[in-house]
């Protein structure tokens, strides 16, 4: 009776570069999605959302990372996708502020009531404030100094009530190109997962 021979162990088969270069640009596109949804919160007028926002954009930031490691499988990826990604989350958020700068309701608020708070490095002072129309302004504004009931101040506010209110005299439309810092992160970030996913196809490490 013969004896059966032992299976030999097969290597599963790499994934193809077509395949590998599918998963990166649907990392890449999960990461500006998402990453855009959490920036845009880290700036909105919620102090709930402005929080989750960030903890969501960390972890957004890390898994970014990982996957580009995941990819390349060199070490020195963790660091630049953690940096891009932030990058990214950053130009997103100061994209939105500039949006409400260039398109926002501007009009002449009065302070209804003031208060101020001692903080790490200074003091921070906040107002509550009505609309010309009489309605109040749904969340605090930041102010420079202690106001008085009736004192007027300028603020800018997006209509569709997403990005927090601002003094009119911290935005500025013609600050910065926004639009080509937007573009030039999300073309870093592809760059990234490309070249992540190119370094694991053609030059992968040897084990």
């Amino acid at each position: 009776m013969s004896a059966r021979k032992p299976a030999v162990a097969r290597d599963s088969a790499p994934a193809s570069g077509r395949a590998v270069a599918l998963r990166a640009g649907w990392c890449w596109v999960a990461v500006v999605v998402l990453g855009a949804a959490a920036a845009v919160g880290f700036v909105s007028s919620s102090p709930v959302a402005s929080a989750a926002a960030l903890l969501f954009g960390l972890l957004l930031a890390a898994l970014a990372t990982a996957a580009a490691f995941m990819f390349s499988g060199r070490g020195w990826f963790l660091l630049g996708g953690f940096l891009l990604t932030a990058f990214y989350l950053g130009s997103v958020g100061v994209t939105s502020v500039g949006f409400l700068a260039a398109h926002g309701d501007r009009y002449r608020a009065t302070a209804v009531s003031s208060e101020c708070h001692h903080v790490k490095g200074g003091t921070a002072c906040t107002a509550r404030v009505d609309r010309p129309d009489g309605t109040l302004l749904a969340e605090d504004l930041s102010v420079k100094s202690r106001m008085k009931a009736g004192e007027k101040v300028a603020v800018v506010e997006d209509p569709a009530g997403i990005v927090a209110a601002h003094r009119a005299d911290q935005l500025d439309p013609a600050a910065l190109p926004l639009d080509l810092l937007l573009g030039v992160s999300a073309a870093l970030l592809a760059g990234l997962f490309g070249w992540s996913a190119w370094l694991g196809v053609r030059r992968p490490l040897r084990r």
